[in-house]
């Protein structure tokens, strides 16, 4: 099931996702103001901006690269996936805020 509507809207918004990529955890901070920031599994850091849509969301990143991905309710727990269909990563949780520093580093 792909989450939507306020669902999506409590999981998004002021929260640091942990993600499997690549064996190794990566976060995401979704900030309320639209912007985003990144940490990635090799330690690269992205920054850049965000918005909701009805079934996921969309990121652009200062370096170029952008996304669209949805929210995965799955048996085993939660996934992103993107809408491209090339990527799925395992959610390892949902963090409140800023958990990581993100937005200052």
């Amino acid at each position: 099931m792909i989450l939507t509507g306020d669902t999506l809207q409590f999981v998004l918004s002021e929260k640091t996702h942990v993600v499997e990529r690549n064996g190794k955890e990566a976060y995401v901070y979704l900030a309320g103001d639209g912007s985003g920031h990144m940490l990635l599994d090799d330690g690269e850091r992205r920054h850049g901006t965000w918005h909701r849509l009805d079934d996921g969301y969309a990121t652009h990143w200062d370096g170029g690269q952008k996304g669209e991905w949805t929210l995965v309710s799955e048996p085993q727990g939660m996934a992103y996936a993107s809408r491209d269909g090339k990527m799925r990563l395992k959610m390892l949780g949902i963090l409140f805020g800023d958990a990581k520093g993100l937005a200052q580093s």
